[in-house]
């Protein structure tokens, strides 16, 4: 029989959860940040182009986005404590692995092993919360468990530049290593079973595994069509066979999973309006800090010529900011329940995209700092009640498959972000040089998505829906 905590336990029991949640939170996060300052380096050590180079973040992010909903989807099946575990077991075997590897093409296979571990923490955590914790307290919860990305983005990006600038950017998995390794003690001994109503065996079996591989490589063809000179050689966007491949495998994923009674992703989902629009608002906000992750770090070494250190300190300062608003955004959407509260934290980030577009040639580095600052705060500030409205529709026995399809399309805007980013910058410094005039075009790219953002979010519903279904 598997031990539970009731969902309308204690508060201290809930916030027992939330904090062993944090802990492979914080394991996955830390290595992103260490990696994001890493990125100008290894472009330097290996001699790769702009668009290249930012496969560096889509190996990792790829795998990371196609796996969440298999994750959910075995989740609400085989139990989420079961699959997180093997998920973090997964994401330190692949660091090992970065650790030791030297070409290029192996780097790029080791993240994507990061990143298939890493794709079940987001979802599972997710979908436990909405389990254990009561209705009245789960923005907070939401929010708390967040900040603990902003807190390894804080720690992180300090940590990886002195390494950095003393060992080399290998130095930076070692503190990956033993975090990961910890969090694996960690919710091995203190998180508790959660509901798994089949075996593992039958579940695997059951599975949808047409619909598995029909979405997934239609996911991979299309990513691909956007970033293809590391798979064929072709320049970005112009390998007409990717996006049509990729465009016939997804309607193949669609007639199959509408003629059957237990598809891979029941697209029935997409009927509530709130998990639709907040999915696309939040792939739209993961697009600007994906782009901006990727972006700013090869700004400021490349216009300003910052050290490790100084790329460090920038993320850093980005953290932070996204850390002040993250725990408060979920702590106002318990209290007023406003889809405005979406719209304000989208409204400036996008705010700090034009101001990008604005930062003239010769500004003062400090202009850079205070945007990254202004722009994490309404990142920050939005991402718990985006949250909390794309769960608010689903019943508790499909919470899981809901959450790993939500964190699929928003993961989605990262990866996106950071290679259209990269294209769209390649093009610009090809023709200014790399200076603010080459990287103005990319920033144009995320105005543009920012506005998208803001509009998007004015079609969730004025206010938070008041219970989650149970059925």
């Amino acid at each position: 029989m598997n031990t539970r905590l009731d969902p309308g336990s204690s508060g201290a029991g809930a916030k027992r959860i939330v904090a062993i949640l944090m802990v492979p939170t914080l394991t996955m996060i830390i290595m992103m940040a260490m990696f994001t300052v890493a990125v100008p380096f290894i472009r330097t050590e290996q001699n790769l182009s702009p668009d290249v180079a930012s496969w560096l973040l889509v190996a990792y992010t790829l795998p990371n986005m196609m796996l969440m909903p298999l994750y959910g989807r075995l989740g609400d099946g085989v139990g989420k404590r079961r699959l997180l575990l093997a998920g973090i077991a997964v994401f330190v075997a692949g660091t090992a692995l970065l650790a030791s590897v030297r070409s290029f093409p192996l780097v790029l296979v080791a993240r994507a092993v990061q990143g298939a571990g890493a794709a079940g923490i987001n979802p599972l955590a997710m979908a436990v919360i909405v389990e254990f914790v009561p209705p009245e307290q789960r923005g907070k919860a939401l929010g708390t468990w967040n900040s603990s990305g902003p807190i390894a983005g804080v720690l992180g990006p300090l940590v990886a530049g002195g390494l950095i600038d003393a060992l080399g950017w290998r130095a930076i998995l070692i503190p990956a290593l033993v975090v990961g390794v910890g969090a694996l003690i960690v919710m091995w001994i203190m998180l508790p079973a959660t509901r798994h109503p089949v075996s593992v065996r039958r579940a695997v079996r059951s599975l949808d595994w047409t619909g598995v591989f029909l979405f997934n490589s239609a996911v991979a063809l299309l990513v691909f069509f956007t970033s293809s000179r590391p798979i064929t050689g072709a320049d970005p966007l112009t390998d007409i066979r990717l996006l049509v491949g990729g465009l016939l495998l997804l309607g193949g994923f669609v007639w199959w999973s509408l003629s059957r009674t237990d598809p891979f992703i029941d697209l029935s989902i997409f009927r509530v309006r709130n998990f639709t629009f907040a999915s696309t608002s939040v792939s739209l906000r993961m697009a600007l800090r994906g782009g901006t992750g990727f972006l700013l770090p090869l700004f400021v070494a490349d216009v300003y010529g910052f050290s490790a250190s100084a790329v460090g300190a920038l993320l850093m300062l980005d953290a932070g900011a996204l850390l002040a608003t993250m725990w408060l955004g979920g702590i106002v959407i318990d209290r007023a329940g406003s889809r405005y509260h979406v719209v304000a934290g989208l409204g400036a980030q996008t705010v700090a995209m034009l101001a990008l577009v604005l930062l003239p040639a010769g500004a003062s580095p400090a202009w850079v700092f205070v945007i990254l600052a202004f722009n994490g705060l309404g990142a920050g500030y939005c991402l718990a009640p985006l949250h909390l409205y794309a769960l608010a529709g689903v019943s508790h026995d499909k919470a899981a498959t809901a959450a790993g399809l939500y964190s699929m399309i928003r993961f989605a805007g990262s990866m996106l972000g950071a290679a259209i980013g990269g294209i769209i910058l390649a093009v610009g410094v090809e023709r200014a040089g790399a200076s603010v005039g080459g990287f103005r075009p990319a920033f144009v790219f995320l105005l543009v998505v920012g506005v998208a953002g803001v509009l998007s979010a004015f079609g969730l519903t004025r206010r938070v829906p008041a219970e989650t279904p149970t059925r």
